[in-house]
């Protein structure tokens, strides 16, 4: 369980992007998948930050971005 002061899984990378409202759903099952099977999404956003993926100023960005979580997750296994 989570404790009172632990983000939401999609508050750690959602905060650094342009979400339209069907991104941000994508965006929650990739989410609720990464915590199902132990991913590392603090990990996921350092790596795409020091990649300069993340921060996201844009929608186009934002998807590429969602794109790369997306990659990192499903190949996390």
């Amino acid at each position: 369980m989570r404790s009172g002061n632990e983000p939401e899984n999609i508050e750690i990378l959602a905060g650094e992007m342009v979400l339209s409202e069907t991104m941000k759903q994508q965006l929650a099952q990739i989410c609720d998948y990464a915590r199902i099977e132990g991913v590392d999404l603090e990990g996921i956003k350092r790596e795409l930050t020091e990649k300069g993926v993340l921060p996201c100023n844009n929608k186009n960005d934002s998807k590429k971005a969602l794109e790369e979580i997306y990659r990192h997750v499903a190949c996390s296994f």
